[in-house]
């Protein structure tokens, strides 16, 4: 006959044994989300941080009187719209014009400011609100997509790299989402639709779902000129899948296959071919209206940017950075020079881990604007998502992993309170 205190202790481990049960069960369950739960969790993070910064900066920072607001009825809002936003909710509002010689609003892509113009009457009719609640959406999105992609680049068929892939794609998103930039994603900026379309479109290609693969490529192409060269990416790794290899180009295999592969899958270079649409049809767009198709290029002078090359470039700030005065100016070139350098140095390890498509895309991407100004160069790197993921391998060393979050994040809060108080960061 069982006693009170033996029932007791039974019922008691009972109780354990299940409850040890369900907390195993949970963690497998949250493991099998990890590519859901990491991204939500880096995203929460990242913008509790730019939110109180943001905050902080606009509360006690002066900010010089004269300046655009974006929203009168909200200070929180009017944060996250600064510089360009004015641009994209104008198209949103007005549409495009265009004046020869001046800085006119056909130097913006369509596809974000036509998302805003559908999404603000869900909004009650607020532009401002439509781009902080879209931007920050897409850069949710763009952070699920890059953690697969990471995933899917890291980890092989030995359990031990996947357990360390998937650790490396924690990483990627964690890094991304606390780069000294990233308040941008939050802003009423093109950076999140182009990240989110960039990453969705290398993930499905990886995926070999080539049609996904071309819709996002177009609307990438749609959102800023340098999406176009998404195409090249996608059908780089076409030519993968086919056994087509840059070192191996000197051998007669790797082009019979190559024939075999577009005899038997012509469909599909046809869909990946479609990937210019986006910037085709823009600029068909200026020509109908303006008959200035690459209207977009041409006002880009006025901005004060004409294509030198990049080693004008770079000799031009390391002659201004010669003077060693603490200046804004100066800091700025500090930080858009080391961004662009840095990049540059981190090529050969995209190439070695990642392949030689990813680092010509890197470096053609980083090359374009470096051939008129090095300004905006740390905003520029944002979507740059192949350097995130090799940062997220090289994290792996608990002290990089540490000094690298560490330095993102004191960076980023300083630079979102200056961003909010109009003060140029990029």
């Amino acid at each position: 006959m069982s006693t009170p205190g033996a029932t007791a202790r039974s019922a008691a481990a009972s109780l354990a044994t299940q409850t040890r049960r369900l907390w195993r069960m949970c963690a497998r369950w949250l493991d099998r989300l990890d590519w859901l739960v990491q991204p939500i969790a880096a995203f929460a993070l990242s913008r509790l941080l730019i939110f109180a910064a943001g905050t902080l900066g606009d509360l006690f920072l002066a900010t010089e009187e004269g300046h655009w607001v974006a929203d009168p009825n909200s200070p929180f809002l009017s944060m996250w719209a600064k510089w360009d936003s004015q641009w994209y909710i104008q198209i949103a509002r007005d549409g495009y014009w265009y004046q020869p010689l001046q800085q006119s609003n056909v130097a913006f892509f369509p596809v974000y400011p036509l998302a805003l113009r559908l999404a603000a009457p869900f909004l009650g009719g607020n532009l401002v609100l439509a781009g902080f609640v879209l931007s920050n959406l897409a850069f949710l999105g763009a952070l699920i997509f890059l953690y697969r992609l990471a995933e899917v680049e890291l980890m092989d068929a030995d359990p031990a790299a996947q357990d360390a892939g998937r650790a490396a794609a924690q990483r990627t998103v964690y890094y991304l989402a606390f780069f000294p930039t990233a308040f941008f994603f939050s802003a009423v900026y093109t950076e999140s639709f182009f990240l989110l379309f960039s990453v969705a479109t290398v993930y499905f290609a990886r995926r070999r779902h080539w049609v996904l693969a071309a819709v996002a490529g177009i609307l990438a192409a749609a959102t800023r000129n340098l999406g176009v060269l998404l195409w090249a990416l996608v059908m780089w790794e076409w030519l993968r899948c086919h056994g087509w290899r840059i070192t191996r180009i000197h051998r007669g295999a790797t082009w019979r296959n190559l024939w075999a592969g577009i005899k038997g899958s012509w469909i599909e270079v046809i869909i990946i071919a479609a990937i210019p649409l986006g910037l085709l049809l823009y600029m068909g767009f200026l020509q109908i209206n303006f008959a200035r198709p690459t209207a977009f290029i041409e006002v880009q002078a006025a901005w004060g940017r004409q294509n030198i090359g990049p080693v004008a470039v770079i000799a031009r700030e390391l002659s201004a950075l010669s003077d060693l005065a603490l200046t804004k100016s100066n800091l700025s070139r500090l930080l858009n020079a080391g961004a662009f350098l840095a990049v540059l140095a981190m090529l050969p390890a995209i190439w070695r881990r990642l392949g030689e498509g990813y680092a010509i895309y890197v470096l053609i991407v980083i090359l374009v604007p470096a051939s008129s100004a090095l300004q905006s160069m740390i905003r520029y790197v944002l979507p740059l998502f192949p350097v995130f993921i090799i940062l997220g391998w090289w994290g792996r060393r608990p002290f990089v992993d540490r000094l690298l979050l560490a330095t993102f994040s004191v960076l980023l809060g300083v630079l979102t309170a200056i961003f909010v108080n109009w003060i140029f960061v990029a």
